[in-house]
């Protein structure tokens, strides 16, 4: 049912090729990682009215762009902490433990979603040994970006005016440990932030007009 219901409302708002497309690899995805993450929620009341303006309704990245995504990781990235923004329900967290990473960390404004995502920690760490992953709940502004993060990924969790306040907290992480770093962007709504930010893109796609994908790096020369 939980699939059928997310067609529907893919179809109405992307159309029927689009919503099979995405489909097919939902099903394939939830059944490879054993999760169960499909479906959208209403964060309304989950967070300020001032920030409403400026944050999207949760929905998972689909597994085909994050695939893409994290099929352009190197070994390197996976010995760095992955920083899932916006992390939901912990697609991405359970992606991320499946293609290496040891040390995860997901941040979420959205009590419920951080809830469900401690859910997905406990199901990782009952799959994965010596896996280390951390849950916070709190405003992207007001995060403080760990040190070790070497990858960040991103599916438009919220608008500019957010984007532009957690680039900050970015380049604050930065300054204080100079390193490489990589953000997986999907949906990259505000990437010209991130490129006036002095990243770079190294790789992108485009697929049937809506599905986008793009990979930033900084320059740590």
């Amino acid at each position: 049912m939980r699939y059928l219901l997310y067609f529907i409302y893919l179809g109405w708002h992307w159309g029927l090729n689009l919503a099979f497309f995405i489909i097919r690899h939902e099903i394939r995805g939830e059944r490879k990682y054993g999760i169960r993450t499909i479906g959208t929620d209403n964060l309304a009341r989950e967070v300020s009215e001032e920030d409403r303006e400026h944050v999207a309704m949760y929905e998972p990245v689909n597994y085909y762009t994050a695939t893409w995504l994290f099929d352009h990781l190197q070994s390197t990235d996976l010995h760095t902490t992955l920083l899932d923004v916006g992390c939901g329900k912990g697609r991405v967290l359970a992606m991320g433990a499946a293609y290496g990473f040891r040390t995860l960390a997901g941040i979420d404004l959205s009590p419920r979603l951080c809830a469900s995502a401690t859910e997905m920690q406990q199901l990782l760490y009952n799959r994965y040994q010596h896996i280390r992953i951390t849950i916070c709940c709190e405003d992207a502004r007001q995060y403080t970006v760990p040190e070790s993060v070497g990858v960040i990924f991103l599916f438009n969790p919220f608008d500019d005016v957010i984007m532009e306040g957690f680039i900050h907290r970015v380049k604050e992480s930065l300054r204080r440990k100079h390193r490489p770093l990589k953000v997986l962007y999907a949906n990259p709504q505000c990437k010209q932030l991130w490129l006036d930010a002095g990243f770079r893109e190294t790789a992108s796609f485009v697929k049937m007009d809506i599905l986008k994908g793009s990979i930033l790096v900084n320059n740590p020369t």
